[in-house]
């Protein structure tokens, strides 16, 4: 009996010290282009030279205890990255910011650090909407897509596009899928941004490029320097 105890007594102790934390960042500029797997090496690098007790998976080849938030397409920016990480202790939230951020490449932005409880469901699991911002200008000057098409052209062929009662696509597979039911909203900003409200259905999350690509009738080249940025996650 009092061997359970003691048994109890060092699970308990060890949830005691045991964190579960999750970084929230932006990736902006040219870092756009690193793909999602030189991303999170970037951040185990940056982990370790920022001595975050960082936890890892028991076996012959341990890893980072860790999430990222749905891989970014390539060429996309993001205010509203995170990842779920678990730590071997507590940490000081705003000198682990500090120290983070020195040890990342510029424009990858730490904005916070949240403490989550230990266990329930990730955050991936409970992500129901994905808002994007869609600027059809160059990052400098102007895109073979505004030129084609007015602000009031576009408007029509967004409200012809959500009229649609499908919208069919051909997946990874070969397969045809209606994506009409992920498409929440799309709405054209004074500044001729615009703004796409995307569902997610279980891991699949439909990419907004192939979302503008079909409404505007445009093709791959005319799209190469239209700027997409992921702006926030819709949790439920």
């Amino acid at each position: 009996m009092p061997v359970t105890r003691n048994l109890d007594f060092g699970i308990w102790n060890y949830m005691d010290s045991v964190q579960k934390v999750r970084i929230e960042y932006s990736k902006k500029g040219p870092i756009r282009y690193i793909g999602h797997l030189d991303l999170m090496h970037t951040f185990f690098r940056a982990f370790k030279r920022a001595n975050l007790p960082v936890s890892y998976t028991q076996g012959f080849n341990p890893r980072v205890k860790c999430s990222f938030s749905p891989a970014l397409p390539l060429g996309f920016e993001s205010e509203a990255e995170y990842i779920e990480l678990y730590l071997d202790k507590k940490i000081d939230i705003s000198s682990a910011i500090d120290n983070l951020q020195k040890n990342l490449p510029e424009r990858i932005t730490i904005h916070d650090i949240k403490r989550l409880p230990l266990f329930g469901k990730s955050s991936n699991a409970k992500i129901r909407a994905v808002a994007y911002r869609i600027n059809l200008c160059q990052f400098s000057g102007e895109s073979a897509v505004s030129l084609i098409a007015s602000k009031e052209d576009i408007e029509e062929k967004i409200r012809n596009f959500m009229d649609r009662g499908e919208i069919l696509l051909i997946d990874k597979k070969g397969r045809r899928i209606n994506v009409r039911p992920l498409i929440s909203s799309i709405e054209m900003a004074r500044d001729r941004n615009i703004r796409l409200l995307l569902k997610t259905r279980g891991e699949f999350n439909l990419n907004p490029r192939i979302i503008i690509k079909t409404l505007l009738g445009v093709d791959e080249e005319k799209l190469a320097f239209v700027e997409f940025t992921r702006e926030r996650f819709l949790f439920w």
